[in-house]
């Protein structure tokens, strides 16, 4: 019997291991063959420009290419079978919370997954971070079994921080143009008025004709109108230096202890006027900000719901944050005078605006710095309102 084996009608060497696929072509060693293959794996992941991890169905790293060693710090014979955890992590650019393990989410479920747009990665060897674009997808063998997964991401810091520049540029010219606009309606109304006024009343007083009692009356309107000039370019001074806050570093504040910052400033009042307050920061407390503006956004907030309160009913003032699409929502509402809308609505954050001057003391000068302060931060604040029903205020920021 003939104990010699076939493939496809040549006949197999059984001494050297090799195919006979024809008479006229050298055969090739198996080993020689797996060699090419895995030297034509190395050109194709070295000719790819993302970087490329590829672990096994414990998260232990059985691949990776030149870019993902340039970028972790690791060289491959040093990570190889180590978990990827070791070699790196993943955390949220704006909480700075590490994030959910992407290699164990897709081994158990089996899905690929995206990261967030603002995630970075953070080397355990170099200690450096990058803003990553990344993908993580499950391998499946022929029978579509999962076998591991792979890591597909790409350094883009340098795209995020042009992105970033040119938001900012942007943010800046709608600021200034805003501005100017406040500026020019100051000047126009606010100074020009006071200054046309002592104009008058100084000619007025030069007259040799004039009684004693009219030049008195005359001399306190003068008087007046001096001070009130005087009023306008203080609080003029008050908003130019806001732009100058605007440089006072951003750290993590807790909208709970700002809260608790206005409360005892203002301690007496809140004692007096026996203010009852609601706070819930359950779903939101902590946020990436100026700290001197949001206390001042709270602290003008809350000053002008005890000032318009209703002298009938006690006073409660309900502050909350909650999370809406990706962005922080803050909401201060009071049981207190409210506001017609319908009549005042747009006037509410006007400079010198004023809706309640019989009932209380005021110039008209918080919610304008509140909306101010609220845009310089890249937010919006809208207000909704019914007469002795009360006011809320709604605060929307980015993260």
């Amino acid at each position: 019997m003939n104990s010699k084996q076939f493939l496809n009608g040549k006949p197999i060497n059984e001494d050297h291991k090799t195919i006979l696929l024809d008479k006229n072509v050298m055969p090739k060693p198996i080993s020689t063959a797996l060699q090419f293959d895995k030297e034509r794996q190395s050109v194709i992941l070295q000719s790819i420009g993302d970087a490329v991890i590829a672990t096994d169905m414990e998260g232990d790293i059985i691949l990776m290419n030149p870019v993902a060693e340039k970028l972790t710090g690791w060289k491959f014979e040093d990570a190889e079978n180590k978990p990827i955890s070791e070699v790196f992590h993943i955390v949220d650019n704006l909480t700075r919370e590490e994030g959910d393990n992407l290699v164990k989410t897709v081994l158990r479920t089996g899905k690929s997954l995206n990261i967030d747009p603002d995630t970075v990665l953070i080397s355990r060897n170099k200690k450096k971070e990058y803003s990553i674009n990344d993908s993580c997808a499950p391998i499946f063998d022929i029978k579509g079994n999962i076998m591991g997964v792979v890591l597909v991401f790409r350094d883009v810091t340098k795209e995020k921080q042009e992105e970033a520049l040119k938001e900012k540029m942007t943010a800046d010219l709608v600021q200034r143009n805003k501005d100017h606009e406040h500026f020019s309606n100051i000047i126009s109304h606010d100074i020009r008025s006071p200054v046309a006024n002592i104009i008058s009343l100084t000619a007025l007083v030069n007259d040799k004709d004039l009684r004693e009692d009219e030049r008195e009356f005359m001399m306190n309107a003068l008087t007046t109108s001096a001070e009130r000039l005087d009023e306008v370019i203080i609080d003029l001074n008050v908003i130019l230096s806001m732009g100058k806050q605007l440089n006072d570093k951003k750290e993590h504040i807790y909208f709970s202890r700002i809260v608790r910052d206005v409360q005892d400033s203002i301690a007496n009042v809140l004692e007096k006027e026996q203010v009852h307050f609601e706070l819930d920061f359950s779903q939101v407390d902590k946020m990436f900000t100026i700290k001197s503006y949001m206390y001042s956004i709270l602290y003008n907030l809350i000053s002008n719901s005890i000032k318009y309160r209703r002298q009938d009913v006690p006073l409660e003032i309900t502050v909350k944050s909650k999370s809406v699409k990706e962005k922080t929502m803050l909401t201060l509402t009071d049981n207190g005078l409210g506001v017609d809308l319908n009549k005042s609505g747009v006037d509410m954050f006007g400079l010198y605006k004023r809706f309640h001057a019989d009932q209380a003391e005021g110039k008209g000068m918080g919610l304008y710095m509140v909306k101010v302060q609220v845009e310089k931060l890249g937010g919006t604040i809208s207000v909704k309102s019914e007469v002795n029903k009360g006011t809320e205020f709604i605060i929307t920021l980015n993260p």
